[in-house]
């Protein structure tokens, strides 16, 4: 009777264990290399916005309450969440589903690249990170794209809707902007957007996508996204109402100004994460709830 050695090992897992023991290619070095100096530029630069802005963010905390920012905190955080489930769902409807704790380290990493001139950078960041996941570039770079044209047709979609009910003076100020909206629902149809990323992908030499995007795929971005600009929109609220707004008058226009604003702001390729576009946007839409005067530091006498 023969007794098999269980220290035996198929071809298959002979060569897998030989592949993990290799030390790693000079290519796969490089690669840790440049993936460390541009995670090192994005938060260097994240840093430097910060800092750059310090004294305008001290000085406008001390004209509102504490409480007021207190109350900002939830809005924010729930944000922040939708916007996770907003990439995770288009990944999973190209095909390329991952886990929850996966996917938040590849896109919260990511957004540092924000703070960098340019929003291809936080791009270019998840399409780098996903390949821990072995997610096809195509994949998550469809994703990105992806995820930038939901927000912008969500966010002038909801944020015009809102402000031409509860503000109507105040979209005005952005008509020339909807414009684009015919044109960005139209993209989004997955019939037109299997095929203008195929082409894309063609006319780069590269294969198309393993998994065309769905109905139910994008109809669930669609929905997270709207719940990202109604927390972003119930986060800035109480700022409003912190410098003197009404609070029933502010609420519609506090989610859908900053549906709009943001959106614009994201349309600012070379500017990091649309800054000075989206600022002079959200000035344009709160400007006529908030009074002109500047209000006394909640700590003085």
């Amino acid at each position: 009777m023969t007794v098999r050695d269980e220290t035996t090992q198929t071809p298959a897992a002979q060569a897998e264990a030989t592949a993990q023991a290799a030390p790693p290619s000079r290519r796969a070095r490089a690669r840790a290399w440049i993936r460390a100096a541009v995670l090192v530029v994005m938060v260097v630069s994240a840093v430097a916005v910060l800092a750059a802005n310090r004294e305008a963010v001290l000085d406008a905390l001390t004209e509102i309450e504490p409480w007021y920012v207190a109350a900002a905190l939830p809005g924010a955080v729930a944000a922040m969440v939708a916007a996770l489930f907003v990439w995770r769902s288009l990944l999973a409807d190209l095909g390329s589903p991952i886990a929850i704790r996966d996917a938040a380290r590849v896109f919260y990493l990511s957004q540092l690249g924000k703070y960098v001139p340019g929003t291809v950078w936080s791009m270019v960041a998840q399409v780098e990170l996903s390949r821990d996941l072995r997610i096809p570039r195509r994949t998550s770079l469809a994703v990105g794209v992806l995820a930038i044209a939901v927000s912008v047709t969500v966010g002038l979609t909801t944020g015009s809707a809102i402000l031409l009910i509860a503000a109507p003076g105040v979209a005005e100020h952005f008509r020339l902007f909807l414009l684009a909206l015919p044109l960005l629902l139209t993209v989004l149809h997955p019939a037109v957007l299997t095929r203008l990323l195929n082409l894309v992908y063609r006319l780069l030499r590269r294969q198309p996508l393993p998994k065309p995007p769905s109905w139910t795929g994008m109809l669930s971005a669609a929905g997270a996204q709207l719940l990202v600009w109604v927390a972003l929109g119930l986060h800035i609220w109480p700022f409003l109402v912190g410098i003197g707004a009404d609070p029933a008058e502010a609420l519609p226009v506090a989610i859908g100004g900053y549906a709009l604003a943001y959106s614009l702001g994201q349309l600012a390729v070379g500017l990091p994460a649309g800054a000075g576009v989206r600022e002079a946007a959200l000035v344009l839409a709160f400007a006529p709830y908030c009074p002109a005067a500047r209000r006394r530091p909640w700590w003085s006498p």
